[in-house]
């Protein structure tokens, strides 16, 4: 028969007690306020060109959005209108003829 689970579980805790056994140092948990105080000493600011350059950045993206919005109006706009003055063309002819 196989050993059992609580068996090998023994040998291991065995193991790990003998001199020879390395020693591992188990870190010392901090205590959540020196986490706290730990995490408002650290500051993580950006230059201000890095912040202009990316405010630019964002104005700039905006503005080439409305300026191709913009074109794809005016184009569809002309093309509507190129469409209404064949059609109207169109009618006029058979109306005459």
């Amino acid at each position: 028969m196989g050993v059992s689970r609580v068996q090998k579980f023994k040998d291991y805790r065995n193991s790990l007690i003998k001199e020879e056994a390395p020693d591992f140092e188990i870190p010392k948990s901090s205590s959540p306020e020196e986490t706290i105080l730990e995490e408002k000493d650290a500051t993580s600011t950006l230059p201000i060109d890095q912040v202009m350059d990316a405010i630019n950045e964002d104005v700039d993206e905006e503005f080439l959005r409305r300026q191709k919005k913009r074109k794809i109006l005016f184009i569809s706009l002309i093309s509507l209108g190129i469409l209404l003055l064949i059609a109207g063309i169109v009618v006029f002819a058979v109306l005459v003829f």
